[in-house]
């Protein structure tokens, strides 16, 4: 059986673990094919890790090989380096010098309902903000584990108003309504609600409109897939 087929595809996301497709027809691809694929150059200085079916993560050198059938998502990072963190005592390494609870929260498919620390030797384990950058460029290696979580989870969301070409960055607990946040976002941007206004999703399919969610919380909405951090108000289209 041939190992190119014109139709094969594989995933491909930066350290913001944001994915895309992307053709692939080898089966067993080097990490210079995938970064060439992600759209870098043969001579940039790329990190590739393959993101496997089990749950790890495994580094992939230039001129490595990789069975797609272990798993068909990557991250590729312009990086010279990488940062060697633990998760629950599993080695990662991460090629940025900085990753956020977020981030680590993806990585690993922590549950919405757990927070995610980290662990210090003489004293108590940090409870981590959702958006905290934590440095990873310190003496030893960072090791971080899930929690309990302690209190209303707080994420930082962005609302740009399209029509007054404004954007506000603000911080909501996850339990927060979509409703609630919609009405969060005319206090930060100081702009006045129109009668045609909708709250819509900004996602990298396109708006998404929010309307007929309003009652449901910002976690519960981004489990169902409805949308992110990003939010947009615009003015309704069509008739009254």
């Amino acid at each position: 059986m041939s190992d190119v087929n014109p139709n094969r595809t594989i995933e491909i996301a930066g350290t913001d673990l944001v994915f895309r497709t992307v053709p692939m027809r080898d089966r067993t691809p080097s990490g210079g094919q995938i970064a060439l694929a992600a759209g870098f150059a043969s001579d940039d200085h790329v990190y590739v890790l393959q993101l496997l079916d089990d749950g790890e993560l495994e580094d992939v050198r230039h001129r490595e090989s990789v069975l797609l059938s272990d798993g068909g998502r990557f991250l590729v990072a312009l990086s010279d380096r990488s940062f060697r963190i633990a998760f629950s005592g599993d080695a990662v390494d991460w090629p940025a010098r900085f990753i956020t609870a977020a981030t680590l929260r993806k990585l690993k498919n922590v549950a919405a309902d757990k927070g995610i620390y980290l662990e210090k030797a003489d004293e108590p384990d940090i409870a981590l903000d959702e958006e905290a950058l934590i440095d990873l460029d310190e003496a030893g290696v960072e090791s971080f584990k899930p929690g309990k979580l302690v209190g209303p989870k707080k994420q930082t969301v962005r609302v740009k108003h399209l029509g007054e070409l404004e954007t506000a960055r603000f911080k909501v607990d996850g339990s927060t309504t979509l409703a609630g946040l919609w009405d969060q976002a005319y206090r930060e941007l100081e702009v006045t609600r129109t009668e045609r206004d909708v709250l819509q999703a900004d996602t990298a399919g396109g708006p998404v409109s929010l309307m007929d969610h309003l009652s449901l919380s910002l976690e519960a909405a981004q489990r169902q897939g409805l949308c992110d951090k990003k939010f947009e108000i615009a003015a309704r289209t069509g008739g009254a």
